[in-house]
């Protein structure tokens, strides 16, 4: 089984980016579930733009 988790952020601010990569990492049962302590590890989240109503979300540049 699939398991999909989103958070919102209201903002880019490294803050509150990383909150949100908190409590989806809590989610999962934490970052230990999948990466142990000399692993390398890229983490890339989507980020995404808003648009007015009617026009395609797109993902931030």
């Amino acid at each position: 089984m699939t398991k999909v988790a989103v958070v919102k952020a209201d903002s880019y601010d490294p803050q509150v980016v990383e909150q949100a990569m908190a409590e989806i990492m809590t989610e999962f049962g934490g970052m230990s579930q999948f990466v142990q302590p000399g692993d390398r590890v890229l983490v890339k989240p989507n980020l995404l733009e808003g648009v007015d109503k009617g026009k395609c979300v797109t993902t931030h540049p």
